[in-house]
C-alpha cells in the first residue's frame, strides 16, 4: 500500500502506547463486584468513561464515590476496600511498551505530534513517573482535563486547531474501532488501527491501514 502522507501523528495511550501487565482486568473485575450483569462489559467501560473520564479528581476516594453513585452501587467499607486493593493494584502494573519512547523520540522529530486518551488522572500521573508526556508530544489532550470523550469530534478538533494542521493532514494511532478509529475518522483523520492481539485479522474494517505493533509505523506512514 502506498504510505500516507501527513504533517501530524496523534496517538491513543492505552494498549497503544501503554498497557497493565496485571492478571487481573480492573474493569471486569469491577463490574462483577457491583453485581452489574444485566448490561454488556462495553456498556459499563462508556459508563466508566463518563463517569471519571471527563473531571480530574483529587483524591481516589473521591473517584470512587463518582464511580459508586453513577451505577447506583451501595458504598460500604467492603467495597471500597475491593476498589482501592484493585485501582492501586492496576496503577502499579502500568507501564509503556518496549518500543513506545523510541517509536515516539523519531516521530516527534519528523511530525507534529499529540496525545488524545480517554482517561482518570491517576493512571497518567503514574505512568509521568520518569516519563516526561511533554518531551514527545507537542499537545496533550486528555478527556479528564478538556471535559470531552472519544469519540466525539470535538476532542479531534482541539489538537488540529492548536497545531494549525487541517484534518487531511493527521493521522489518529489507536487500538479502539469505536472511539480512536471511527471517531477519527468522523473527523476528517486518516486512521491507523493497531492490533497488537490480531483481535481483526481478516476482518473487513474502514481504516487507512492496520499495524500490529508501533515498530511498523514507518511501513505505513511517510517520515
Amino acid at each position: 500500500m502506498e504510505k500516507l502522507k501527513v504533517k501530524a501523528v496523534f496517538f491513543d495511550l492505552w494498549n497503544t502506547l501503554a498497557f497493565t501487565d496485571s492478571k487481573k482486568d480492573l474493569f471486569r473485575e469491577m463490574q462483577v463486584r457491583f453485581g452489574l450483569n444485566e448490561i454488556t462489559h462495553s456498556q459499563f467501560l462508556q459508563g466508566c468513561e463518563r463517569a471519571i473520564m471527563l473531571e480530574e479528581f483529587e483524591t481516589l476516594e473521591h473517584l470512587y464515590s463518582k464511580l459508586l453513585n453513577y451505577f447506583s452501587v451501595p458504598s460500604g467499607e467492603i467495597m471500597l476496600g475491593d476498589l482501592d486493593f484493585l485501582w492501586n493494584y492496576t496503577l502499579k502494573k502500568n507501564k509503556f511498551y518496549p518500543e513506545t519512547k523510541k517509536v515516539l523520540t523519531k516521530t516527534k522529530k519528523h511530525f507534529k505530534t499529540a496525545l488524545i486518551s480517554n482517561c482518570e488522572n491517576f493512571g497518567v500521573k503514574g505512568l509521568s513517573n520518569g516519563f516526561d508526556f511533554k518531551d514527545y508530544f507537542d499537545e496533550i489532550i486528555l478527556s479528564c482535563d478538556v471535559n470531552l470523550l472519544k469519540p466525539n469530534s470535538k476532542i479531534f478538533q482541539v489538537p488540529l486547531k492548536k497545531l494549525k494542521v487541517k484534518p487531511e493532514q493527521a493521522v489518529m494511532i489507536g487500538d479502539s474501532i469505536r472511539t480512536d478509529m471511527k471517531g477519527a475518522k468522523r473527523s476528517g483523520l486518516k486512521t491507523i488501527l493497531i492490533d497488537r492481539k490480531q483481535r481483526f485479522k481478516g476482518k473487513k474494517l474502514e481504516v487507512d491501514a492496520v499495524i500490529s505493533s508501533l515498530n511498523e509505523l514507518e511501513k505505513v506512514i511517510e517520515f
